[in-house]
Order: structure tokens, then C-alpha cells, then sequence
């Protein structure tokens, strides 16, 4: 096929390629800021993170997807489900994280999921919290 037959394809082809691409609206992610992140041990790594099949976007455009993890109970992990919510109007969800010390000793640490206002990293550990999101209406 020639160069030009070849390009006049693919830029057909672009308004379908483009159609596919993921539409689902997620939560604002961010980092656990350092001076507020919280390091629990726990004794093993988690499984595989679950496949989940992400339910029908609500009609509300207020609502986003905030992913499932692993959280850590003080003896095994247990999976919390993924779940459409309004997020915080000035926040952000940071992710568990789950990490070797890099201290030198051989410790795994575990750090929970939380939401912090957009300003946390300038903020102490009793101003930078936000409020759980809630759960988008059914």
C-alpha cells in the first residue's frame, strides 16, 4: 500500500479510535503527602489487586469511579470494592501504598487510603483531612 493510501486510512480511522477510548470519570488521585503519611507493618504483601467490572456510569456528572484495594486489617488483607462517589469538592484521593523500608531493615510497610484537601502538603495532619466522599444516589 502506498504512503499516502496508508495515511488517508489511518486518519479515517481516528474518529473510531478515538470513540473507544476509556470514558469512565475517575476520582481526583494524588499523593500521600510525607509529612502526613502514615506507615503501619503488616506481615505479608497483598494478593493481586480483583478485577472488577466497573457498574454503568451514573447519570449525575457529580459521581466518579474510585477503584478497589486491598486494605489491611491488623492480621490479613481484605478486598473493599470499588464504588461510584461524589468526591469532596477541593480534595483528593491518595491510594494505599504498600512498600519496603528503605531504611535498611527488611519491614513492609503499609499505608491506608485517605482523601486530603488539595493544599495537604502545606497543611498539619488536623487541617489537611477531607471527609470521606459519599456514595453516588442509585
Amino acid at each position: 500500500m502506498k504512503p499516502r493510501a496508508l495515511a488517508r486510512r489511518l486518519l479515517a480511522a481516528l474518529p473510531l479510535v478515538a470513540a473507544c477510548g476509556a470514558s469512565t470519570r475517575l476520582v481526583p488521585e494524588g499523593p500521600h503527602p510525607p509529612h502526613l503519611q502514615e506507615f503501619v507493618t503488616v506481615a505479608y504483601p497483598p494478593p493481586p489487586a480483583e478485577i472488577e467490572e466497573i457498574p454503568p456510569a451514573r447519570e449525575d456528572p457529580s459521581c466518579a469511579w474510585m477503584d478497589g484495594h486491598y486494605q489491611w486489617d491488623g492480621r490479613r488483607w481484605g478486598w473493599e470494592a470499588g464504588r461510584w462517589v461524589v468526591p469532596t469538592p477541593g480534595c483528593y484521593y491518595a491510594p494505599p501504598v504498600v512498600a519496603w523500608s528503605k531504611a535498611g531493615e527488611d519491614r513492609l510497610y503499609y499505608t491506608p487510603p485517605r482523601w486530603y484537601r488539595n493544599d495537604a502538603a502545606s497543611l498539619t495532619e488536623r487541617t489537611a483531612g477531607c471527609a470521606a466522599p459519599r456514595p453516588c444516589a442509585r
